[in-house]
């Protein structure tokens, strides 16, 4: 009988454990969010978390600022992890594989947080009466999420899990080397996920002050986070990533 102890079983186990838990807790967690964003009011009874426009014990200015906390939280998170020099300085001390699969989690508790600590702020912006135009908001909603998942997809969604990286360690391989990705949705978008992401955000039907407030910030989040990253595939994959974005602007 071999021991669980014993090195050559135990460290590959529990890798692949450490990563499929954060793919795992990935689905549940951006489900809740897809939820969170709907806020489907026949589910109130019985959802045990907050939605963008109900819950919460806080109101007026004080539940914004705990609203943008969480926002910025969610985007320094997500920025800073995927910046190079942190990489470096930082996650550089885990062993490779285990690089992107740490950032899954933090991602995953960073969207969690935003879920269950989210402050509603109901004032309306707008509410859209016609039954055409609210059907085609929940479409371009639907759409949207779609498109993240097929963006996830082209990218290489075992790559972006940090899944294939942990299965190469696991079974003695090189670590796979990171390629540009020109494939599929990449082939007509440069950020097909961040699309997903705007019109997740963006389009609903009511668009109360609390959700117009999440909506912005995580624009923000997009615009910043598209600079850097264009930046940081410009240094590791030079004229053939200038080709391939210049061909779709």
């Amino acid at each position: 009988m071999v021991s669980i102890a014993s090195p050559c079983v135990s460290r590959p186990a529990l890798g692949l454990a450490y990563a499929w838990s954060g793919v795992a807790a990935m689905w549940a967690v951006w489900i809740c969010f897809v939820v969170f964003l709907a806020a489907p009011r026949q589910w109130l009874a019985f959802w045990p978390l907050p939605i963008v426009d109900h819950g919460g014990t806080l109101s007026g200015p004080f539940a914004a600022l705990v609203d943008l906390g969480l926002v910025m939280l969610f985007g320094l998170q997500h920025s800073v992890m995927a910046r190079p020099w942190f990489k470096e300085r930082i996650v550089g001390r885990l062993p490779p594989p285990f690089e992107r699969c740490t950032y899954v989690h933090m991602a995953n508790l960073a969207l969690f947080a935003l879920i269950a600590l989210w402050q509603p702020i109901p004032s309306e912006v707008w509410n859209v009466g016609s039954v055409f135009a609210r059907e085609a908001m929940w479409a371009l909603f639907a759409i949207g999420w779609i498109i993240l998942f097929l963006g996830a997809w082209s990218f290489g969604i075992r790559d972006l899990l940090g899944i294939r990286q942990m299965q190469a360690w696991a079974h003695g391989e090189p670590q796979p080397r990171r390629q540009l990705k020109t494939g599929w949705l990449y082939r007509w978008l440069r950020h097909p996920m961040y699309v997903g992401v705007l019109l997740g955000v963006w389009a609903t039907p009511r668009m109360t002050l609390g959700h117009a407030l999440l909506a912005l910030g995580l624009t923000g989040y997009v615009l910043i986070a598209m600079r850097y990253e264009e930046r940081d595939l410009r240094q590791r994959f030079g004229r053939a990533y200038m080709q391939w974005r210049d061909v779709r602007r």
